[in-house]
């Protein structure tokens, strides 16, 4: 049996481009209004229907109240009402990337908060390695790479990064591709070191260890608990030898987005000996920086399985 978060990584991350097409086609032709009523009601359907997911977005949202800052930006100890619009957030997400990817990304529009450091670097012709989340929306960053004329590649783990660089091939983006990560091989580790040697960004998720990874992994408090975080992308950090930085891109308002870009390492040779413990104050800072954005941005978090593994009705992982 597939885990929980095995299948919410499916949902979030794998889309059609029939569907994206078709979302697309949907808010361009019957408008914003009745395309967030879609979404609602499929919002509405997933919340009665996944209990994993709807025990997830609690146990979240109850650790986020925990602190003064979580509880002043939810307003209210969180129950049901938090619960369905946290859902909602997630819908409005997957709608405004399927409405983007669709070809219509025109009618987004963007802000930045600390973007000056990527765009220094475009300019003079360096490359970093950005980290994400699934807090707020990482496709995001591709249309701001194709609107300020980055190229940006997305490391991924999924098998159809071919089928989706044919997808971006058919909207006209030459601005933004895949990189297909395989653990048991190196061949990415060279495609990463080419893409940063020309200059270009590379873009990975952070937060969440893949499912069937075996590679090393961090346990760090998050949000009032302990939480498995993967090292692997802050060990690349210190193999490559680049600027490191946290990149987020936040729903502000609706069809509104801003980029959030934190420095997390300067460009530095980090002896070998030294990898695991430069990679580890690396992930402490990164880590230490999404908990304060998720107190500001409460519901653009996106893990909806158990992430703490400390829910006693959590399914397990296939062994």
């Amino acid at each position: 049996m597939r885990s929980a978060r095995g299948r919410w990584s499916q949902l979030a991350e794998v889309g059609s481009a029939r569907a994206m097409r078709c979302a697309a086609g949907f808010h361009r032709h019957l408008g914003r209004r009745p395309t967030l009523v879609a979404a609602a009601i499929t919002c509405a359907y997933f919340y009665a229907r996944n209990g994993t997911a709807r025990r997830a977005s609690r146990r979240y949202l109850e650790r986020l109240a925990a602190s003064p800052e979580g509880r002043a930006a939810l307003g209210r100890v969180p129950d049901f009402r938090n619960g369905v619009r946290h859902f909602f957030e997630f819908a409005v997400n997957l709608l405004d990337r399927m409405i983007a990817w669709g070809g219509s990304y025109d009618v987004m529009s963007f802000e930045h908060d600390g973007s000056g450091h990527i765009f220094e670097l475009a300019r003079t012709g360096r490359g970093a390695l950005l980290l994400g989340a699934h807090l707020g929306s990482f496709d995001m960053f591709g249309f701001v790479a194709r609107r300020y004329d980055l190229v940006v590649n997305v490391v991924v783990f999924h098998q159809n990064a071919e089928r989706i660089n044919r997808f971006l091939e058919s909207l006209g983006s030459e601005k933004v591709r895949l990189i297909q990560l395989d653990p048991n091989s190196i061949g990415a580790v060279f495609q990463i070191r080419a893409c940063l040697a020309r200059g270009e960004f590379v873009a990975m998720l952070a937060d969440r260890v893949p499912p069937g990874a075996t590679g090393p992994t961090a346990e760090m408090s998050f949000l009032g608990g302990l939480a498995q975080f993967s090292l692997g992308p802050f060990l690349l950090a210190g193999l490559l030898e680049c600027p490191v930085y946290l990149a987020l891109c936040v729903r502000t308002g609706d069809s509104n987005y801003t980029t959030l870009m934190r420095p997390l390492a300067p460009a530095e040779r980090v002896p070998r000996i030294e990898r695991e413990k430069r990679a580890r104050e690396v992930l402490a800072r990164y880590v230490l920086l999404i908990e304060s954005i998720c107190q500001r941005h409460p519901y653009q978090w996106f893990n909806f399985y158990d992430f703490w593994g400390d829910d006693p009705n959590r399914e397990q992982a296939p062994r």
